[in-house]
């Protein structure tokens, strides 16, 4: 079920882009113990003109700043409630070296937020994911008792 949506400035390599995702799933995966087939990963782009870096849009920051100040990134991660603050914290710090590593962003020019969501209000496949989860530990119980 965890969710990240990475929003960078656009000007990086396709291929280093790609990379990134890849690596987030993996982290993500690592330090919360998720499976990496039930994590979504996305990143979109920003057109430079459209990313406000100290008051003015990265495009023209990029005239009379280093291109390291007009660099940035946002990364959104929805989990269901319940993780521990423990997990929270090794995700922001995962996810920033990512991004820092990959894609050469200056640590402080990067966010992320770790949103919870409740069970009830998020929606897997049109049913609410505590309902999901239900199913799930009643087929994991039932082949368990199968001995599958």
């Amino acid at each position: 079920m965890p969710v990240a949506r990475i929003n960078v400035v656009a000007g990086h390599a396709r291929a280093d882009l790609k990379a990134v995702l890849v690596e987030v799933a993996a982290a993500m995966s690592g330090v919360l113990g998720a499976p990496v087939e039930r994590l979504q990963v996305w990143l979109n782009e920003v057109d430079a003109d459209f990313w406000l870096v100290a008051g003015a849009p990265a495009s023209e920051a990029r005239k009379t700043r280093p291109v390291g100040e007009t660099v940035a990134a946002l990364v959104e991660v929805s989990l269901l409630k319940g993780r521990p603050i423990a997990q929270h914290r090794a995700l922001i710090a995962a996810l920033t070296d990512v991004l820092a590593e990959g894609l050469g962003i200056d640590r402080s020019r990067i966010r992320v937020l770790v949103a919870e969501l409740s069970p009830e209000s998020w929606g897997i496949g049109g049913v609410p994911a505590s309902e999901v989860r239900a199913a799930e530990i009643r087929a994991r119980a039932a082949a368990a008792e199968k001995g599958d």
